[in-house]
């Protein structure tokens, strides 16, 4: 499952001066064809914990008093501001927030979406959980996105 064609993305440059400037460096993990499904997972939560503070603020201007608003507004966000391109076939590539922030208009793939999504989340203390599938009746798994648990 893909984004079939690139979308009209907000400009955001608003939003610059939260992100620290990006230096371009992110952790890249080449398989043999596909990356590792618990390599990807074990990096992606260490991105996270490692480089919160590239979200802090955001998460701020982003928080309401209701969960389901807060979650809203991050959802609005990040598909108003970034845009969606999937990593090139066996290379998995793990972007801090900030590079993410400085890639949205090129676009990374959900993985990336579900750091940069995580860390707000984490900043705010909302647990969530990362959520992988597979469609089409394929035998490994394509996509990664983050759930909030909601009862109500």
């Amino acid at each position: 499952m893909q984004a079939q064609a690139k979308r009209h993305i907000n400009s955001g440059v608003q939003y610059n001066a939260f992100f620290p400037k990006s230096i371009q460096n992110d952790a890249v993990i080449v398989g043999q064809g596909k990356a590792r499904l618990q390599d990807t997972l074990q990096l992606m939560r260490k991105v996270i914990a490692e480089t919160l503070d590239d979200t802090v603020v955001l998460a701020k201007k982003l928080n309401t008093k209701n969960r389901y608003e807060v979650c809203r507004n991050i959802w609005n966000f990040v598909y108003g501001h970034i845009q969606y391109t999937m990593d090139a076939t066996g290379i998995e590539q793990v972007r801090r927030p900030s590079r993410t922030w400085a890639d949205r208009t090129t676009g990374v793939d959900c993985d990336c979406y579900t750091v940069f999504i995580g860390s707000i989340l984490t900043n705010l203390g909302i647990p969530y959980q990362m959520r992988i599938t597979k469609y089409g009746g394929k035998k490994h798994f394509q996509h990664i996105y983050p759930i909030v648990p909601f009862k109500g």
